[in-house]
């Protein structure tokens, strides 16, 4: 018997990863073994090479930081943002115990995006933009028209009103206001591209806080999205895809039409009387437009709408400070507007039920928890459907997210 050295040992881990990359430790060692069955590699050795070949294949990790202009305290006050080290980045644990079926807070979100198959009901004014809220009929009494377009409706004037400040039907990107955005809009549409839609409204939010000369509102939406929020670039995480050596000439060439039709929208090289008077006639500068509308900024952005975003509502401020457990002690739902948190005196209680059938809830995000939270408990959701097997689990994590889990229950399972 010999002992193969650590860079034949990591070699062989390498090979095997390449062609199946969701297989377990053990499983992993059972091969290189049956292919060397004259290495003397225990598995305890095996498992430390493991280990660093794996820290290798996890450098694909999100950038972030804390949002200062997150009010932590008022809005979810037995929660604390924790910057844990390792690479993991932030996160939220509890500040003091938490009991099953206690709301945790309640969050409307920041940029608010809709899922392609409500196409049809705010096409046909039968839901409200802004809060995504079925209406009994179309166009009903109290609510009111987008005043330049057709293409939106609104519960009342304070939906009208949010619908600006949470970018679900900005100035810029109305096609009545700004007609240069209609490709950019068509093309969401049509693809159901909810991350496009997502940096479309950031920019449009920022851009808008700097042509009305709100310097403190820009400064914030900049320091949040650049600094507050976790992000990966969209081409280095679409790498990671199994398929990308088949699909990369044609993916780059819809991520270079995409970021032209975002140009078009929110930064036109021959910007038309409309579009001026929507920015007022402001300038940015050079290094303004390099960090916003760039290519490589672009595919940040991008990177970020797709790590961050809620599938039922669009993107939440302290909401994205959560990470990702395959045994999540939260749960996160979309409860109609007559939903009421338990008091303190019922508490522990049951989750909600689901949704009744034709009752769908707003996009004002509910957090609960699924069971006891004990003080100093991180707090966890999950990213992925977390009845899946392990491997499905991962691989599913590693292509959208970019890290491969390593949570108690993938640990565990990792037979």
């Amino acid at each position: 018997m010999s002992t193969p050295s650590e860079q034949d040992v990591a070699a062989c881990i390498g090979k095997v990863q390449s062609t199946q990359p969701t297989l377990g430790a053990l499983k992993i060692l059972a091969i290189i073994k049956e292919d060397h069955p004259d290495w003397a590699l225990s598995e305890k050795r095996f498992k430390k090479i493991l280990s660093a070949q794996s820290s290798e294949r996890t450098t694909l990790v999100a950038r972030t930081g804390i949002d200062p202009s997150i009010d932590v305290a008022s809005i979810a006050p037995k929660v604390e943002v924790k910057l844990f080290g390792k690479g993991k980045g932030k996160g939220l644990v509890a500040r003091t115990k938490i009991l099953k079926g206690e709301v945790l807070w309640q969050e409307e979100p920041w940029i608010a995006t809709a899922d392609q198959q409500l196409d049809a009901p705010l096409a046909n004014k039968a839901m409200c933009t802004t809060c995504l809220t079925l209406f009994l009929e179309p166009s009903p009494p109290l609510s009111k028209p987008c005043p330049s377009c057709d293409s939106a409706h609104f519960c009342n004037r304070l939906c009208l009103g949010r619908a600006k400040e949470a970018a679900a039907h900005h100035d810029l990107l109305c096609p009545g206001a700004n007609p240069s955005c209609w490709p950019l809009l068509k093309y969401i549409r049509d693809n159901g591209a909810r991350h496009l839609a997502a940096v479309a409204r950031i920019i449009a939010l920022w851009r808008g806080a700097k042509a009305s000369g709100d310097v403190k509102e820009a400064t914030r939406i900049e320091k949040r999205v650049w600094t507050g929020m976790a992000r990966i670039n969209q081409l280095d995480k679409e790498k990671e895809r199994r398929e990308w050596s088949m699909v990369a000439e044609t993916r780059l060439a819809e991520l270079h039409h995409t970021h032209q039709l975002l140009l078009q929208a929110l930064h036109p090289s021959s910007p038309d009387a409309r579009f001026q008077k929507l920015i007022r006639k402001t300038t940015i500068s050079e290094a303004e437009v390099d960090r916003w509308f760039s290519f490589d900024s672009y595919l940040e952005l991008l990177g970020l709408a797709g790590i961050n975003q809620e599938s039922s509502g669009g993107l939440y401020a302290l909401h994205a400070h959560l990470n990702h457990s395959c045994e999540p002690n939260l749960q996160v739902r979309n409860l109609p507007k007559t939903f009421k948190a338990p008091s303190p005196d019922q508490l522990p209680c049951d989750l909600p039920p689901p949704n009744p059938a034709g009752v769908r809830g707003t996009n004002r995000l509910t957090i609960l928890a699924r069971r006891d939270i004990e003080a100093g408990e991180e707090l966890c959701i999950p990213y992925v459907n977390f009845s899946l097997p392990r491997a499905e689990r991962r691989q599913d994590l590693r292509e959208a997210y970019g890290f491969w889990c390593q949570c108690p229950k993938c640990v565990r399972e990792d037979v």
